[in-house]
């Protein structure tokens, strides 16, 4: 028997692209529309994953409710955001969803959100949160995309956020052993790290200790952070 996805969604073009890409993955597709439908169809034998979209009436609702037997049913929930709704994901999060996407999504991600069954090992600060074993960052819900220097710097500030790291620390973490590089490289990739994190204009996470390193700060931190202060140097 091959597994079944449920999509709640009332949206038709939604429902026909999400069918037609889990078919062509090897999975059945239960379209359902009604909340008590949806989540009648996530209790049936062979339902692995439910994909409810973010405009669905009571669609938060459905989500604590799939909680409530999920420890019997073992199904994953994913939460459809349209761009403009991609406030409401942390409480998708906090009401059940295992992952918020936002659309437009790409095929294979939204393939990988409903079938992930590893272990999941997240890391969140403020509105920052990692997927380590997945590989993937959001932004308050938005995904951001960071090359592999980047993501182990990011990796190392979220795994210790109270920390300021010296830039020989960091360069032991997030670079290959045996190959040498410059106090100054740690700058650039820092400094291309803060970029991918500005979406939306959102404030910069990352603090600067002048002549030691960096780390995350606060929002009060970032309240008192002078306007145009120039960047971080290393000690001369």
């Amino acid at each position: 028997m091959r597994p079944t996805i449920v999509i709640g969604s009332g949206d038709g073009d939604l429902c026909f692209i999400v069918r037609h890409i889990l078919e062509h993955a090897g999975f059945v597709a239960s379209i359902q529309s009604r909340p008590d439908n949806i989540v009648a169809a996530s209790r049936a034998e062979g339902v692995c994953a439910l994909l409810i979209d973010g405009r669905t009436p009571r669609a938060l609702h459905i989500c604590e409710q799939i909680v409530g037997f999920k420890p019997q049913y073992k199904i994953r929930t994913v939460a459809l955001l349209d761009p403009r709704a991609h406030a409401q994901g942390l409480a998708f999060l906090n009401g059940g969803a295992d992952e918020v996407l936002i659309r437009p999504v790409p095929p294979m991600l939204l393939l990988h959100a409903l079938t992930y069954t590893g272990t999941v090992q997240r890391l969140l600060h403020g509105d920052i949160e990692m997927d380590v074993s997945a590989r993937r960052v959001w932004r308050a819900t938005y995904p951001v995309y960071l090359p592999k220097i980047e993501f182990a710097i990011l990796q190392q500030f979220l795994s210790h956020p109270d920390r300021v790291f010296e830039r020989h620390e960091i360069i032991k973490s997030s670079w290959p052993s045996g190959i040498f590089v410059d106090l100054r490289t740690v700058n650039v990739h820092v400094g291309r790290l803060r970029h991918y994190l500005a979406t939306k204009g959102a404030p910069d996470p990352i603090r600067c200790v002048r002549g030691i390193g960096y780390g995350l700060q606060t929002t009060s931190e970032r309240e008192l952070e002078p306007r145009g202060s120039p960047p971080c140097r290393t000690r001369s």
